[in-house]
């Protein structure tokens, strides 16, 4: 069985990121806020464009020849707040999945914040219907700290979003 390989993703990649994007909001849409209609990153330009603003890190698994995985990296922007550092947009193709694509993309995001200066923590949401998200998170050391009922609603239903912290270094 052939292992992805994960690295970070630059201008080049926007093109096939885009493609995967529109996959992953059509197969898990309880994964994602943003829906086809709305997502500005199923725009390739716009992803590049994002790619190089400093304090953004996509990173990326391939495998096949095709980008099967991601995990999106934002340290937040504000002066304030710049010790932390929030994931998004995770998610692996389904003919990938139980290969460790999603820890290895995962493992590459913490990596990447805690190179960042005075990171010390890494922020995420995870909807409470997808258990084996919250369970990869939570392998890799995120704690939740509060559930936002109804959160997300899709097709006529309420879902629940668990928020979760991975500190690295107890707050100064």
């Amino acid at each position: 069985m052939e292992a992805a390989t994960i690295r970070h993703l630059t201008a080049d990649d926007a093109p096939a990121y885009a493609v995967l994007r529109r996959e992953m909001l059509r197969d898990s849409p309880l994964a994602f806020a943003a829906s086809e209609s709305t997502d500005v990153a199923i725009d390739p330009a716009k992803v590049a464009q994002r790619l190089a603003e400093p304090g953004v890190v996509i990173v990326g698994a391939f495998g096949g020849g095709a980008l099967v995985g991601v995990a999106s990296l934002m340290r937040q922007p504000h002066p304030k707040m710049a010790h932390r550092a929030y994931v998004y947009g995770v998610y692996v193709t389904p003919s990938w999945r139980g290969r460790g694509v999603g820890e290895g993309v995962m493992r590459a995001a913490i990596d990447a914040a805690r190179a960042w200066p005075d990171v010390d923590s890494i922020g995420l949401s995870v909807s409470a219907a997808t258990v084996h998200a919250r369970r990869l998170y939570e392998r890799l050391g995120f704690a939740a700290w509060g559930v936002e009922p109804g959160a997300l609603r899709w097709e006529g239903r309420a879902y629940d979003e668990v928020h979760m912290c991975l500190q690295f270094r107890p707050p100064s």
